[in-house]
């Protein structure tokens, strides 16, 4: 009776490192598909606000509230089946789900059917990080969840790499494409023969294939296998709210991470937009997104990349000595990257300005894989998809929600004082907002030592 009630033995392919690697990597990919889908749009905002003439508050409303609110709200209840659930089957269809409305994206006709595909992309989104949060906690012992969480957040920077090259440089070659050769028949009797249209297809449809691999070779492992706690199974959203109410550390990590994300999320689509319109005074439009877009990578890809990293790395070998360090160093990340950030903006556009902010897009990274192994391993094992799923909801209700449409709103307000300055300065009032996220961290690493302990 008593090794009836033990989990099931875990089959041999997932205690060896080589397929725990793997799973990493394949939950590394999928993230990865979640932030090309994700930020095509911002790499392309600019050819699309010229075909349907939008504002910038209208750019803003699609690479934030449009997305953000589903997003944000279903990812509690799709937590909540992921701490019952198969969780590789939920992130398999939500990868699906995701993809389906990119490439659909790509066919839209309107700013509200804009809009309609875009609250698509966030619902299948929303069913990504937290059951793959919770996977790779089964898959890694706590020494390790830091530097597994970093990898998989690289899903961010790389993602969104893959992306700003797919979007900048794709766009501007099928924009030569179709002048010499016309667009496709069957994309014209759609109403879709600009040539910004076609990225969004050819993403799109390679991630429904990836969700098949994923399905078919990713495998669920028992929950909570490295915790001395074992796992009492899944708790109700109630039981998990009141354990985290008694945790300030998880709120201060919350309110930190969304007014960091909020900074992320705002300037990643504008600074891009900024270049580009400066750029575009020279060259036509097409081949200024591919000329921001090349330097561009390299901020948010070997920056991010870099930061995401020496999060993890730092955090992962002070933190045993100082539980403090998970949240001190993002905090010291934050406060160092503004004045560079104030610097690459107020340089002329070139190399060195590139360079200045990629240094910064490295320090504004350093929070991911801290955050989210802190917030793992402030819980038990059977709260911990519903814990990310509500970490996430405060990121992305407050940072994905506000962050791209204010600086949008805001360069709109600025427009008739400033003119063509506007959006410069809007980027700028929103990064100074990295000082009170360094705050909020900094006060979690105070309180950190005392939760962590109590849910060992």
């Amino acid at each position: 009776m008593a090794d009836a009630a033990k989990p099931a033995a875990v089959p041999p392919a997932t205690e060896s490192g080589a397929y725990r690697a793997y799973v990493l990597g394949g939950l590394f990919v999928v993230y990865t598909f979640n932030f090309i889908d994700r930020q095509i749009v911002s790499v392309l905002q600019e050819p699309i606000r010229a075909h349907f003439g939008l504002a910038d508050w209208q750019l803003g409303l699609l690479t934030g509230p449009a997305f953000a609110l589903l997003y944000a709200i279903l990812g509690l209840p799709i937590a909540m089946l992921a701490d019952r659930w198969h969780r590789v089957n939920i992130i398999a269809i939500a990868l699906a789900i995701w993809s389906g409305f990119t490439a659909l994206f790509g066919l839209a006709g309107s700013f509200a059917h804009l809009l309609l595909m875009r609250v698509g992309v966030g619902i299948g989104e929303a069913g990504g990080s937290p059951p793959s949060h919770s996977l790779i906690s089964d898959y890694f012992p706590a020494n390790k969840r830091a530097g597994a969480m970093s990898v998989y957040s690289l899903g961010i920077p790389i993602g969104s790499v893959l992306g700003i090259l797919f979007g900048g440089i794709g766009y501007h070659a099928v924009t030569q494409w179709y002048a010499e050769n016309g667009a496709p028949d069957w994309l014209v009797m759609l109403g879709a023969g600009e040539p910004w249209r076609a990225p969004f297809l050819l993403v799109g449809i390679p991630g429904i294939l990836l969700a098949v691999i994923v399905k078919l070779t990713i495998k669920e492992p028992p929950r909570g296998r490295y915790d001395s706690k074992p796992s009492t199974g899944a708790m109700k959203i109630g039981a998990v709210l009141k354990a985290l109410a008694e945790k300030p550390a998880f709120w201060f990590i919350a309110l930190g991470a969304a007014i960091a994300s909020l900074v992320g999320y705002g300037l990643f689509p504008w600074i891009l937009s900024y270049f580009v319109r400066i750029y575009a005074v020279d060259v036509p439009l097409a081949e200024a997104v591919a000329r921001a877009a090349v330097p561009y990578a390299f901020v948010v890809g070997g920056g991010g990349f870099v930061g995401t990293l020496l999060g993890g790395w730092l955090t992962d070998k002070l933190g045993p000595k100082w539980l403090g360090a998970y949240m001190a160093i993002p905090a010291i990340a934050l406060v160092v990257a503004l004045p560079l950030y104030v610097l690459s903006l107020s340089m002329p556009v070139g190399a060195a300005a590139f360079m200045v902010l990629a240094v910064a897009s490295a320090l504004g990274s350093v929070w991911y894989g801290p955050v989210w192994a802190t917030a793992q391993n402030l819980v038990a094992p059977g709260m911990r998809a519903m814990a990310s799923a509500v970490l996430l909801f405060v990121i992305n209700i407050i940072g994905l929600g506000i962050g791209p449409f204010a600086i949008g709103a805001l360069s709109d307000f600025l427009r008739a004082s400033y003119g063509a300055d506007a959006l410069r300065i809007a980027i700028l009032l929103i990064a100074a907002l990295v000082i009170p996220a360094a705050a909020f961290f900094y006060a979690a690493s105070r309180r950190l030592h005392k939760d962590w302990e109590a849910a060992r």
